[in-house]
């Protein structure tokens, strides 16, 4: 973890309130690894007093890296008010990201929303490591406005399946449950599932990873104030370590953001 002035490159938006911030960051972008966060001082001074948690969305050449974010509140609209130049105090990389598979295999990623920021890192990785795949993506979201960077997994040679609540692009409805029905009709089960979304997704992509017998690394979302497990604001209920009987909170920020599906218990 290294405390790194960043230069914005870039700071685009791709969607009314998606946007596509470019940093150079040398020192950090050798060490970030995907699944990992940064927190990031939005302006200088106090206001605001707490930094923003996000995520790598891609590395950059020479000595950057992407973010994708989301204007959700106050901080994240000053930042997209941001322009080319200024320079951002960032603290990371932080976190515990997503492990590699050991073995080639059938590999899944699943997304809601703004949890596809975090997995362009990993596809890339998962490529560039050699490992056979084949790759496949599912991407959900609201409308076909939150389907943001699709091409970019094609270019890698991913399948995607995409879906919509307004039907406007892919399949309507819900991602988990098409995605369920079409993996129940798969004799090839996959090697590994990542994915990243909002809570009631990650929820049922752990059940279905459990009944399905198939090995799922959850990045999970939540607010952090520190990034690095003090002030316990994002703790999360799991089940207790092996050889324990107790269950305890991990911090997302500490202990996660990624978590295999069976360590957490789900509310």
């Amino acid at each position: 973890m290294v405390l790194e002035h960043g230069e914005i490159l870039f700071n685009d938006p791709l969607s009314p309130d998606l946007y596509h911030l470019g940093l150079r960051c040398p020192e950090i972008a050798s060490l970030v690894r995907p699944g990992q966060f940064l927190m990031v001082r939005i302006r200088r001074g106090d206001d605001p007093l707490l930094r923003r948690p996000l995520a790598v969305h891609q590395l950059s050449q020479p000595g950057g890296f992407e973010i994708l974010y989301k204007v959700v509140g106050r901080g994240t609209r000053l930042l997209a008010e941001t322009g080319r130049g200024v320079t951002l105090d960032i603290l990371g990389p932080l976190g515990r990201g997503f492990e590699l598979p050991e073995k080639d295999g059938p590999v899944l990623l699943v997304a809601g929303g703004i949890g596809i920021a975090p997995l362009p890192f990993l596809a890339e990785t998962l490529v560039g490591s050699g490992r056979k795949g084949p790759y496949l993506l599912w991407f959900g979201g609201r409308t076909g406005q939150d389907l943001v960077c699709v091409r970019h997994f094609q270019d890698l040679g991913f399948v995607t399946e995409l879906v919509t609540e307004d039907g406007s692009v892919g399949s309507k409805g819900l991602v988990t449950d098409h995605l369920e029905g079409w993996l129940s009709r798969r004799q090839e089960r996959p090697s590994v599932i990542y994915s990243c979304g909002p809570y009631a997704m990650q929820r049922k992509m752990a059940h279905l990873a459990a009944r399905l017998g198939v090995p799922v690394q959850i990045a999970m979302e939540a607010l952090m104030a520190c990034g690095v497990g003090a002030c316990l604001g994002c703790s999360l209920r799991c089940r207790p370590p092996e050889g324990g009987t107790d269950p305890y909170y991990a911090n997302v920020c500490q202990h996660g953001p990624v978590f295999r599906g069976e360590e957490i218990i789900w509310e």
